[in-house]
Parts: C-alpha cells; structure tokens; sequence
C-alpha cells in the first residue's frame, strides 16, 4: 500500500453559506469525557460565583475570533467543589471584549475593562458598561495590555483604580536580531499605575494615575502586567503580584503599612521545590482569589491557548518572605467541542491504521496531537478521545523558539505554530510526518513502528540536493544549515505525489513567498528532493506568489492538496477569510496553472490563518472539509459533490 497526503490534507477554513447542512463546530460526541476547560485563545478568567449557589463557578472572558464571548463554566459543587471540580461545559452568556478583568473587593466580584466598569455584569455582562473618569489609556504611550482592577491601595475605605499598561515601544516588533542572533532593540515594558481616589468607592474622585514605584524605580515587568494587589503573604497588607507576556509571575512585597505602602525589588515566584512558577504558554492573566476559600489568597490564571489553571497558595513562605504557590493545574471540564490548544492545524488522516479518519494537528505551543477517532469507517458524526500528544524519540513533540527563534522576537519564547502534513516521505509504507513551525525549518519524523502503531524517531531535516547554494531569507539571523530545507516560516509542508509518478514530493512556499515544486527523484539507488521550481502559475501565465511580506508578515499560508472538484487534477485551497479555491485548469511542460475560483463560503471564520484539511467520515470517497481555527476548534462541512451523491 502507498501512502500519500492525498488521504490526508486539504487547505484552508470555511464556513456554512456554500453548504446546506452548514458548517458545523466538531463535537466530542463522547458521554463523561473530561478534558481540560478552554475558551478560544487568549483566556482572560472571571472567577466568581455566578449562579449564587456558593460554589465558585469560572467565568471566562474570550475576545478571540470565531468563538468571541463570554463563557460561564458552572461548578456543580460536590467534594470537589472548593478545590479542582469538573466544571460543566461552557455557555456562551454574551459577547467578549478586549482587557476584561475581574477583582475581588469588600465581598464583590467587580469587572472592568480599560475606562468602564459593569456593575450589572451578572444580568447584562458587557452590554452596559460604566465610564470611569478616568482615560481609557492612562500610560503615554500606545499600549496593548491594558489591565483595570479597583482596590484599596491605601487603606482608608476608598477603592482605587490600579491600572497595567503594557508597552512595546522600545521592543518594536520584529526583524530586530545581529548576525549571532541577538536582539538589538528594547524589551517589552510593563507598568503598574494607581489612581487614588480622593472621594468615596460610591463617589469616587480619581487623581491623575502615577506609577507605583519598587523602591525608587517604577514597577516594571516585562509586559501584560495584570497587577493583582493582595495579602499574599498573610502581614494584614496589600503586596502587588504581576504576571508578564511570556509565563512567569513577579512579587513586590509590601515592606511599608496598610495605609502607606511601600514595595520592595521584584522577585520571580518559585515552587516549594524551589522551580521557577511558569506557565505552559504565555500572555497569562492572573487573577487573585481564594479560591479554594481556605485563608489564603490564590491565583487562576488564563493561558494564550484558552485554558485556565489554578496557582494555589502553597500557605508557606521562602526565607524572604516570598510567599510559595503550587505548580499550575489546568481545571477540567465536561467534554463538549473538540479542540487542541489555538490555531489549531489539523491533518486528517487515518493515523492508527483502523479504517477511519483521525486528526494529527499543531498548535501554537508548537505541539503535535493524536485525536483519535473513536466510531470506526462510515460514520457521519464520530466519537472522539481526547488529544494525545504525539512523542517522537520517547518524548512529546514540542517545538519553541526559545529567545531567537521568531522573526517578532523574544516575546515569542514559547510558541512554535507547528504545521504539518503527512505522508509516507521514505517510500517504507508507513506514514511519517514532515512539519514546519516558527522557526521556517522544514523536518521529517520517521515512523519507525509500524502502520497500526506508529512510533515516530526524533525530527531530522528535510534535506534538498541543491545545484547551487540555497537561497536565504531576506531578513532575520537564520540560516541554512547544510542541505536543509529554511523557507518562510508557519506555511504547511504539503507532501504529496504532485507529479503522479509514485514518488511523493513537497509543494510549500519557497523564501520569496512563491509557490514551489520540489519534486521527488531517485538518484544512484536513492530518493532525493530536488531544487524548487515555480511551477505554479496563474491564469496569466505568471508565477503564483501567495505572500509577498517579509519578516513577520511573511509565510503565515496555510494550504494543503486533494482534487476537490472531481476532475481528476489536485487544486489547491488557500487561506483567505475561509479558504480559496485554487482549482487546476492546465498542465503543459512541468507547469500548472491554476484558477482562483473565490472562497468555499461566505463566512469569515479567520482570526490568524484558518488551517483546513479534508476527512472523510462518512466514506463515500468525497474529501469533505475540515477548518482548524484561531480558537482551536474545528470546523467541519461536506463537500458539495458529497451531499449531491455524484
């Protein structure tokens, strides 16, 4: 048996208006499963007791596209109830806003967002916002992170408004690094600011906010500060912990009074076992609470890829005077939509051998997952297991640009938008992966177990038989290394047997953004991979160039190849709002032109990339489309071919 992508992957997203059946958010369809809580990406957690039955329930704030809202995850009490309780799956209460933040003060949740607060947030959510006086920016410069909590700074009764303003002057954006890999500019700058109240918490008379100082220095974190001022360390005042953009926490510790706060120097938050407290991700927004309701205050903290963990209050304190908090444990809820981190890149194909279509899908943590499907051939609404993730050399596949391993910088330490295909690259009729990420370095995982149980060896690189040096990225410190493959970074790797000759090739982007062949050959007894070729043109004849950005903008297309039309000849579908059609209409000499025949759908599913695939679940042979979104769900609709029965 050959194994090629054709089984396997398609291009980009879609939605319901080219379908009457619609399209359709994958379901777990999977009766007591429980997997770990997630709204879309970015996670901005509301911990309060919503219903009022005494149970702390977590109310999540998602700003995201397409899943944006407001998201209520009920806790259903029981022994559990004060610790790590299974929570019921989301609902959707109302829309979602950018900076929503909540605060516990005088036995209320408040809720603000930069300049309003909603004191009617439990009937009404965000629809009916109170201005503050106070501007919606309060640092003098463009911010991103713009963090609104109310607390009583100074211990006389009024609740002020303490603000963290997030600021990426210095830092720039990208394409920033020497020769060696060093960046050159500024890091991100976080700040904290109070504007003391000079009236009541009823009504309030605000000074001009001031930073709060460390010392003789302002507070500073690197960037999404997310200031949370609490009793940390049980002394009868308010101490100031922040989180940052990448995924740790910093304390300043309250060495004045009650009412005359001083901080001391910040210093980073550690395990009992003396670890350093991070995060799986980053952006993290921490919100303090007692959680647990057992004297101490606690942290939930949301992560970039929707989940929301708790950070307990280990009740003990460093040498220092540092309060401890206990690892991260990401609260779970009742299974409902399937969905693996965010911008999730699915490839569907049947992974374990049994006869059904799975997914393997990246992620921006720079993962791999196995979910499995569970219904067997045939089935048009399947069952699935929660994701696996994929191991390669005996451990979990995570790919992280570490600090110079993105065009955008060090902020980007730890995520690697793993994109990926699948096909059987070494011609030994068991599937292997070829991956791109952050990085623009393409890889292979040989699959050295076998088609039912595949065991994948460690990343080693997609290697080019080069006629001359390999061209090199017009920006960025990178590299090639030997006959590796350096193209444009988080754009699919599609390996398939374009050509028709039973060898299976690789068509991606090349450094300048066109589109390339690299075609498959046998040489003195063993496959190579040739040089690229634009050998993709448009209707006028002319090479198709899907990204001409550079830097940042560059890459970023999702795309894979199945002939979706039925005509015989592989099409492309492209990125763009949902996916573009890009359907074969000649092939003459070595080149193949191709038609953009518009979107599949009207619908706009894109936040970043939408990464599609094709699947065939209910085996009648027609690829049907498969979407993965910004928010880590996917998106599932038939092909028109399919529902028509041709």
């Amino acid at each position: 048996m050959r194994i090629t992508s054709m089984t396997i992957c398609l291009v980009v997203s879609l939605t319901g208006a080219a379908s009457a059946d619609g399209l359709q958010r994958l379901e777990y369809n999977h009766p007591g499963l429980v997997v770990d809580v997630g709204v879309g990406l970015w996670a901005w957690p509301l911990p309060m007791d919503y219903d009022g039955d005494g149970h702390v329930d977590l109310v999540v704030n998602c700003p995201d596209k397409p899943s944006n809202g407001i998201y209520l995850f009920r806790n259903p009490g029981g022994s559990a109830a004060r610790g790590m309780p299974v929570f019921e799956a989301g609902r959707r209460l109302g829309k979602g806003l950018q900076n929503v933040t909540s605060c516990e003060v005088g036995g209320r949740t408040r809720v603000l967002s930069p300049g309003f607060e909603y004191p009617d947030f439990l009937a009404s959510g965000l629809d009916r916002g109170r201005k503050l006086t106070l501007p919606a920016n309060v640092h003098p410069n463009k911010v991103r992170g713009n963090f609104w909590r109310l607390a009583d700074y100074d211990g006389d009764d009024a609740l002020d408004v303490v603000v963290g303003a997030d600021d990426w002057t210095d830092y720039g954006w990208d394409n920033a690094y020497d020769s060696a890999g060093q960046w050159t500019r500024g890091p991100l700058r976080g700040f904290v600011y109070v504007a003391h109240n000079r009236g009541t918490t009823a009504s309030p008379a605000y000074d001009a906010p001031v930073k709060v100082l460390a010392g003789a220095t302002p507070v500073e974190v690197f960037g999404w500060p997310s200031p949370n001022f609490a009793d940390f360390d049980g002394d009868g005042d308010l101490d100031l912990l922040c989180g940052e953009f990448l995924d740790g926490f910093t304390y300043f510790k309250n060495t004045g009074t009650r009412t005359r706060p001083d901080y001391a120097p910040g210093v980073r938050l550690s395990a009992p076992d003396g670890t350093p407290l991070v995060m799986d991700l980053e952006m993290i927004t921490p919100t303090a609470i007692d959680w647990d309701r057992d004297g101490d205050v606690d942290l939930v903290v949301g992560d970039e890829d929707g989940r929301v963990a708790l950070v307990e209050n280990a009740g003990t304190l460093r040498a220092d005077g540092t309060p401890q908090f206990l690892a991260p444990r990401y609260f779970r809820q009742q299974a409902d939509a399937v969905k693996f981190g965010a911008l999730a890149t699915p490839c569907g194909f049947d992974w374990d051998g049994d006869g059904d279509t799975d997914l393997i899908s990246g992620n921006t943590a720079g993962q791999i997952g196995f979910i499995e499907n569970l219904s067997g051939p045939g089935v048009e609404t399947p069952r699935w297991a929660a994701p696996r993730l994929v191991e390669a050399g005996g451990a979990a596949i995570r790919i992280k640009a570490g600090p110079n391993g993105s065009i955008q910088g060090p902020c980007e330490a730890k995520w690697g938008y793993t994109t990926l295909s699948i096909a059987d690259w070494d011609g030994d009729e068991r599937p292997d992966l070829v991956v791109n990420s952050i990085w623009g370095r393409v890889e292979w995982y040989r699959n050295v177990g076998t088609r039912k149980a595949p065991k994948l060896a460690p990343a080693q690189p997609v290697e080019v038989e080069w006629s001359e040096p390999q061209p090199t990225l017009a920006w960025g410190w990178l590299r090639p290394a030997g006959t590796g493959l350096l193209t444009q970074w988080r754009t699919t790797p599609v390996a398939v047997d374009w050509n028709h000759d039973g060898l299976v090739d690789l068509v991606m982007l090349d450094h300048e953004g066109y589109l390339a062949f690299f075609e498959r050959a046998r040489r003195d007894g063993r496959l190579v991979l040739l040089p690229p070729v634009r050998a993709f043109l448009d209707e006028a004849g002319q090479p198709l160039r899907l990204n001409a950005g550079t830097a940042g903008k560059s890459g970023r297309r999702k795309l894979c190849v199945t002939d979706w039309d039925g005509d015989g000849r592989l099409d492309f579908l492209v990125n763009a709002a949902n996916a573009r059609f890009l359907r074969q209409v000649a092939a003459q000499d070595g080149r193949w032109t191709l038609r953009d025949e518009g979107p599949l759908s009207s619908e706009n599913i894109e936040g970043h990339d939408v990464s599609p695939t094709v699947v065939d679940f209910n085996g009648d042979g027609v690829p049907d489309f498969l979407g993965g979104a910004e928010d880590g769900h996917f998106y599932y609709m038939k092909n028109p071919r399919s529902r028509s029965g041709r």
